[in-house]
């Protein structure tokens, strides 16, 4: 089973064989869908492929990594060290004097991050409805 299944299970109620009075629980109407920004936050509106009527801000859940928020990190630096980005490879540069030897490298610790990517209109999400609630659970592009 893999974990997209594992998620609708726990999501539909599945792998609960009963409540607390023993009763099997029922089974959660979940769906996941595509949908459209149309108003950014604050007043956080999307359109879900398929509707007619936006769904607002009152019956979303945003997913932290598309909300502004901050996080501790650390940062290495090491000059001419190769990084593999997926669809290529580059050298990690920061030398402002010249080519030569001795290559920079540095690396703070604990430094916070203010990530400021949030949502914006237009952009297209993955949302997970259940029953009446809506999470946005990422940002989806085609390559």
């Amino acid at each position: 089973m893999n974990g997209f299944q594992k998620l609708a299970q726990t999501l539909s109620g599945i792998n609960q064989n009963q409540s607390q009075n023993g009763a099997k629980p029922p089974q959660k109407d979940f769906r996941i869908e595509l949908a459209t920004v149309i108003k950014p936050s604050p007043d956080l509106k999307i359109l879900i492929d398929g509707m007619t009527e936006p769904i607002g801000k009152e019956f979303l859940t945003v997913v932290e990594h598309l909300t502004r928020h901050k996080r501790i990190v650390s940062i290495t630096h090491q000059e001419k060290a190769e990084r593999d980005l997926g669809d290529m490879k580059k050298e990690d540069f920061l030398d402002t004097d010249d080519l030569a030897a001795p290559f920079t490298s540095y690396k703070h610790n604990y430094v916070e991050l203010q990530s400021e990517d949030v949502l914006k209109k237009d952009d297209k999400v993955l949302v997970l409805s259940v029953e009446s609630a809506y999470y946005i659970i990422d940002r989806v592009v085609r390559p």
